[in-house]
């Protein structure tokens, strides 16, 4: 497997895919929305992305995102195989798209979370395989 991290995209590779002998493969994608949050260098997100879109929000809000989506006629589904104490997963209709949002900015109860940091609600990153 081959995985190429561009800040903000991850693709992902695999010289094992049935009828790709030799050639590399792409098996999957990634966006690291919680990488907008703390990592202000401008490789964070690809200048091409920048140049079309402008400046990107630090946090994403779920709801914002799900309404979004639901827009387009898909729907979003708790995925309670997928999900953990801290981090909920949804899966988007017709498609291989999982949404993984902030269930619990403090999972360990180490204190107050940090008022800059993530919230509950917030989009943490989305995955295509």
């Amino acid at each position: 497997m081959l995985r190429r991290d561009y800040g903000l995209v991850e693709i992902n590779f695999s010289p094992d895919l049935p009828g790709h002998p030799g050639q590399m493969s792409c098996f999957g994608f990634g966006v690291s929305i919680q990488r907008l949050l703390y990592d202000r260098s401008p490789n964070t997100v690809p200048s091409t992305l920048s140049r079309e879109y402008g400046k990107f929000a630090p946090r994403v809000p779920f709801g914002e995102l799900r309404a979004a989506v639901l827009a387009l006629g898909r729907t979003i589904a708790l995925d309670t195989q997928n999900t953990s104490r801290d981090m909920d997963c949804y899966r988007v209709s017709a498609s291989g798209a999982r949404i993984h949002v902030v269930a619990d900015p403090d999972p360990y109860g180490s204190g107050e979370p940090d008022p800059s940091g993530h919230r509950r609600g917030d989009v943490w990153s989305i995955d295509v395989w």
